[in-house]
């Protein structure tokens, strides 16, 4: 794992958070195809990729690193390391991909910090892209801690401060399980469209910069929600078998309900998602917020 992700806890944080897999790329649109997941993460995404019968797999990670274990175990399975989101397009060939995917790691990159951020993936993503290829991305989808918009333009650390001081009750804990969530996995505040303090990516400001990126959107949607445990940042060091044994119940959860022809239809997802909350909640307190998924394709 990299750095970020021992940090984090990754390898037991990942299976708590989302599902992604099968619901984010269906085996059709992988068999035959040269495939690059990337900023693969643990490989668990490239390990089913490459289970779908791919002409080939390139997965990649940001940081100089050897490939984690579960994509060194996979035969025939390129691995670049160092390739940030701004060196996408000097570390991948143009014109060499058929499908690009990229799971929950647009909303990290900023102007600020890497020096690069939607729009300037996007466009490096497009040159190696083949014509007719087809990108998929998924995001936390923007969420505003609060409509305190006097409190705007102050540090963030006094801004989340500012909040919890309005607060009490259960929508105080609701604030202290976001700002629990952000600032664990580490997503950059950004800001909405009124001005307010907020996390993730507006999905129409990302259809946007697709269309103008030359891409055809094929399909849109919150596909599912990112559920953080709370507490998970402070005692984890304590409880660690817990959370893996946690983790391996909310997966279950997650893949009995998500594998479904109703979780499919977007007019019953809704309840759907609403049992799976209903029931991880049971185990334990978690915080949630939604996440949408964009496929989008290079005309041919």
């Amino acid at each position: 794992m990299t750095t970020w992700e021992l940090y984090r806890n990754w390898d037991v944080v990942r299976y708590l958070v989302y599902y992604l897999v099968e619901n984010l790329v269906p085996p059709e649109a992988i068999r035959g195809k040269d495939v690059i997941d990337f900023s693969s993460g643990l490989g668990d995404l490239s390990a089913y990729i490459a289970s779908q019968g791919p002409r080939s797999l390139t997965s990649t990670s940001p940081a100089e690193i050897d490939p984690p274990e579960k994509i060194a175990a996979l035969e025939d399975v390129k691995f670049i390391a160092g390739v940030p989101a701004q060196a996408i397009g000097a570390k991948l060939a143009p014109n060499s991909a058929d499908l690009f995917v990229a799971r929950m790691v647009v909303q990290f990159p900023t102007v600020e910090e890497d020096r690069i951020d939607v729009d300037g993936m996007l466009a490096q993503i497009y040159e190696v892209l083949r014509p007719g290829g087809q990108l998929i991305i998924c995001s936390h989808e923007f969420t505003e801690l609060d409509r305190h918009y006097e409190a705007v333009g102050t540090s963030l650390d006094d801004y989340k401060q500012e909040l919890l001081t309005r607060h009490s009750g259960e929508h105080r804990q609701y604030l202290v399980d976001l700002i629990e969530l952000f600032d664990t996995i580490g997503v950059p505040p950004r800001e909405g469209v009124h001005g307010q303090t907020g996390f993730g990516l507006k999905a129409l400001m990302m259809v946007d910069s697709l269309v103008k990126a030359g891409f055809h959107i094929e399909m849109a949607a919150e596909i599912e929600d990112f559920t953080f445990p709370r507490g998970i940042s402070t005692d984890y060091g304590e409880r660690q078998e817990y959370y893996k044994q946690l983790a391996e119940q909310v997966f279950a959860i997650k893949q009995k309900h998500i594998l479904t022809p109703q979780f499919e239809n977007k007019y019953q997802r809704p309840q759907v998602l609403q049992s799976i909350l209903k029931e991880i909640n049971a185990l334990h307190p978690f915080v949630s917020v939604p996440i949408f998924k964009i496929r989008a394709s290079k005309p041919a």
